[in-house]
């Protein structure tokens, strides 16, 4: 019994050795000073209260409201002498009709759809030129009627009323702020004056961020476009990407930001420090149909800040193989002595 009893404890005192010769201390799971990985849920809780106080804070002028069918506009004629006002009355209340139309006093049927006010207040000046010297023209919205469909990764999808001037910024509010889901840009389709179809681009970071610009220049140079009349307003949902081997949660995730490597493991629940290669994380990467890249990283090295933490993209999967002697000292050794302290308490 005494031999037996003395085997144990040098198996155990051998296995206490071994770790300690193992540098089992795990790496540590970030570098000392780095900021924590931002989670799915902290990057779109950011983005949202960005938007909601972009939002709060709008400039929208009336300026920018482009009229369109049902509105109620006010056309008002500042200098008709009192003694005409039976024959062109100084103001009247005009309803939109369905094809963008107002029928104005002595004019007839006037397009308005798709104009400014002040685009209105010209065409009229010039129109009632034939008839009045010297015209001056007010024209004011007095009930705003259009509708904008804000749809994809927001969290209230679906048409909305405008009572007012409007921004992109204040649909992406109104529909409750993106979701985890959420790509990284904002697809702005609308029906140009032309007929034909147009379309913007904008970056979802950039769109909380007041100096931030279009992606595509083609039609508009500031992110956060007035919306108009029969908009529609998408976020695509991003990626994914998928992890596994030695993480907290293997599996696969949207890819809603821009997320590094070390970030991707962090939102896949990190790595699993006692059974983790950190010195071969692979990112099998697709580059077309029948070719698959594979990236080999250090990740001490990156927590280390002696290696670029690697861009994930779209479709990667990123592999935390084990390590066979980590592996080794937790399951068998990690037996052993747990074995012997069931032993002893036993005994």
């Amino acid at each position: 019994m005494k031999t037996e009893k003395w085997w144990m404890v040098l198996l155990a005192v051998m296995a206490l050795v071994f770790i300690a010769g193992c540098g089992a201390a795990p790496p540590p799971a970030m570098a000392p000073g780095a900021q924590p990985a931002m989670t799915p849920s902290t990057a779109v809780n950011e983005i949202n209260q960005s938007i909601s106080l972009a939002a709060a804070q709008s400039t929208s002028s009336t300026a920018d409201y482009r009229i369109g069918p049902d509105d109620l506009v006010q056309v008002t004629l500042y200098n008709i002498p009192e003694q005409d006002a039976r024959l062109t009355p100084r103001t009247v209340i005009l309803r939109v009709s369905q094809e963008g139309k107002i029928v104005v006093p002595l004019l007839g049927a006037i397009s308005v759809k798709g104009k400014t006010t002040a685009q209105v207040e010209a065409d009229l000046r010039a129109r009632f030129a034939k008839y009045i010297r010297d015209p001056q023209v007010g024209v004011l919205i007095t009930e705003y009627r259009q509708r904008v469909s804000v749809m994809g990764a927001v969290q209230k999808p679906g048409v909305f009323e405008l009572t007012g001037p409007k921004s992109v910024i204040d649909m992406i509010a109104l529909a409750g702020g993106v979701t985890e889901r959420a790509g990284n840009q904002v697809h702005v389709y609308r029906q140009g004056a032309d007929g034909k179809r147009e379309s913007f681009v904008i970056d979802l970071i950039a769109l909380a961020n007041p100096s931030g610009e279009v992606l595509d220049q083609k039609n508009a140079a500031m992110v956060n476009l007035p919306v108009q009349a029969g908009d529609v307003i998408n976020i695509p949902q991003a990626g994914m990407f998928f992890v596994d081997g030695a993480v907290g949660k293997p599996g696969s995730y949207p890819l809603g930001r821009n997320y590094t490597l070390t970030q991707a493991l962090a939102t896949a629940g990190g790595v699993t420090q006692d059974l983790a290669d950190y010195g071969s994380v692979s990112i099998y990467r697709r580059q077309s149909p029948t070719d698959v890249k594979t990236i080999t990283v250090d990740l001490d090295e990156v927590l280390a800040g002696k290696t670029q933490d690697v861009q994930v993209q779209s479709d990667d999967v990123i592999v935390v193989p084990m390590s066979s002697a980590k592996y080794f000292v937790k399951r068998f050794i990690g037996t052993i002595i747990s074995g012997v302290s069931v032993g002893s308490m036993v005994r």
